[in-house]
């Protein structure tokens, strides 16, 4: 059964039986003394907390959250009469005739990010009997794959965003609500568009617009000055399951995405996905993103950020390791990857901006460190693309660079003449990317003096000075090397600082995820 997009006075009224009851983050987390929503467990898991009915909120618990059947008479004690009525008629109760006496809901109903409630599919049946989800199922906007997602986009002001396949509608919802002046969601299943539109109009955005079609077919005309898409990204031989197959090599979804930004973003405007792509012998996955924005791709810039790179054997291996991957799939996944010559899988981030300057495109791959976040992939795009300005790399001999709080320096030391002498240096920070830098000792004593107190220029004429380079050597080439180690993260400078510290929705790293829960995500 589907959710009836009822009027809006059936929803005003939804709204206030379940703020009325406590229905949302903090109410729920007392209740059931829980951190959030994430950490909540169903009470056929074996939660303990929370199981007695004592007030409205338990109703809800019991059928949203739970999804088990709640008696006439429990219902008629904890909630006004008007409650029933609306809950049937908006469709996300019913009565099986099995249990004459009992309701159950036919949907999911929890809080999400931005202070929403939204509806999904349930994730079984209300008496534990064997339940199929269909395959166009919509999936909670709180499973660990949309979180991920979620947190990778910017909270910044924009004035018209996209959401490509939004599901449960949970980006573009978010988005309207905290920070952008209009959204639009856009999905190819008619289930995933009802079940968006009914949680639009649950809470009560009227500055987001729901549109059912392919990509961006439902928006043909329109621009944006952001696009944000979560694809599917498992490889299939054909698309089956909605939100999992992504096409025979697993980008063909994404593919499209891409393609059609020269046409929808807007100068300046940003595209960001969360996705798992292929670096091919011969061709890295950098190279076919530019490949698919055709001849516009100069007008592009791209950063992408891993959070996790592994070679095609260790990603089956932890697959079959979840168990919870058919050996038909594993097999073709196998198959597709020899096919084109796989070295390694990127799971990450794509942040692509279209800028106006007369420039060379900027190009850029790091590894996500523990607090790295949306804003600090922003801020690397900005400093990449200042740096094309020789006046700016110029600019940075006046800075004040300062070691990164993280920073490590490794040291071999290989046997020579009879005595252990040092061969090899890098210096290595963690946060907010993963960065090594392989040097000469001369780099190394100049990264160790860099204090805050002295400008790069003195650093320079000290290491002239000394002979530790090449008297050759300008202050151009010696501008860059310091472009070179603020960029990836080694040093920083108080003229240009990082953005803070990021975490994830959860509060936790997500350093270690590699992007297979989409293959058989659990709702609830």
């Amino acid at each position: 059964m589907l959710p009836h997009l009822g009027t809006d006075a059936e929803f005003a009224a939804l709204r206030e039986l379940l703020t009325a009851a406590g229905f949302g983050h903090a109410g729920l987390s007392r209740r059931l003394e829980i951190r959030s929503i994430v950490d909540f467990r169903a009470k056929c898991d074996g939660r303990t907390s929370g199981i007695t009915f004592e007030s409205p909120l338990d109703i809800w618990v019991r059928l949203f959250l739970d999804g088990e059947f709640v008696s006439q008479s429990l219902i008629d004690q904890f909630l006004p009469p008007e409650a029933l009525p609306l809950l049937q008629a908006l469709h996300i109760v019913a009565q099986d005739p099995a249990h004459p006496n009992d309701w159950y809901a036919t949907v999911t109903l929890y809080p999400a990010e931005a202070d929403l409630i939204l509806v999904g599919d349930r994730p079984g049946t209300p008496d534990g009997s064997p339940y199929r989800p269909p395959l166009d199922v919509v999936y909670p906007g709180v499973i660990e794959n949309t979180r991920h997602f979620l947190a990778t986009l910017p909270q910044s002001p924009c004035e018209a965003l996209l959401d490509i396949g939004t599901g449960s509608g949970v980006a573009a919802l978010s988005a309207a609500r905290r920070y952008a002046h209009q959204t639009w969601g856009s999905d190819i299943a008619p289930r995933s568009v009802r079940f968006a539109e009914f949680n639009r109009r649950l809470n009560g955005l009227p500055n987001a617009t729901v549109v059912e079609g392919n990509m961006y077919e439902p928006v043909r005309g329109l621009t944006f000055d952001r696009i944000v898409t979560h694809p599917p990204y498992v490889p299939a031989a054909k698309i089956s399951v909605i939100f999992a197959d992504g096409g025979a090599d697993g980008e063909e979804i994404l593919q499209h995405a891409i393609e059609g930004l020269p046409r929808h973003l807007r100068p300046g405007g940003t595209f960001h996905t969360l996705v798992l792509g292929a670096d091919c012998e011969g061709q890295n996955f950098e190279d076919r993103v530019r490949l698919w924005l055709g001849p516009k791709h100069s007008e592009f810039d791209l950063v992408m950020i891993s959070h996790s790179l592994r070679p095609p054997t260790e990603f089956l291996a932890r697959a079959v390791g979840k168990g919870n991957v058919a050996l038909s799939n594993l097999k073709y996944w196998a198959e597709s990857w020899n096919r084109r010559n796989v070295q390694f899988l990127f799971y990450g981030t794509i942040l692509l901006r279209r800028h106006a300057a007369a420039r060379p495109p900027v190009t850029l791959r790091v590894q996500r460190g523990a607090t790295c976040g949306p804003r600090h992939a922003e801020w690397l795009l900005e400093w990449a693309s200042a740096c094309e300005d020789p006046a700016f790399t110029a600019g940075l001999m006046d800075t004040h660079p300062s070691i990164a709080p993280d920073t490590e320096m490794r040291v071999l030391h290989r046997l020579e003449g009879g005595r252990l002498t040092p061969q090899f240096f890098a210096v290595e920070s963690f946060a907010p990317f993963n960065s090594e830098l392989r040097c000469a000792s001369w780099v190394v004593s100049v990264i160790a003096a860099c204090d805050g107190a002295h400008t790069w220029r003195e650093h320079f004429d000290r290491a002239v000075r000394e002979g530790l380079v090449n008297p050759e050597t300008s202050a151009a080439e010696f501008g860059g090397l310091l472009a070179a180690l603020a960029g990836q993260g080694l040093l920083r400078l108080a003229e240009h600082p990082l953005p803070p510290d990021h975490h994830d929705l959860n509060g936790s790293d997500a350093g270690g995820h590699d992007g297979f829960g989409l293959t058989n995500p659990q709702p609830g």
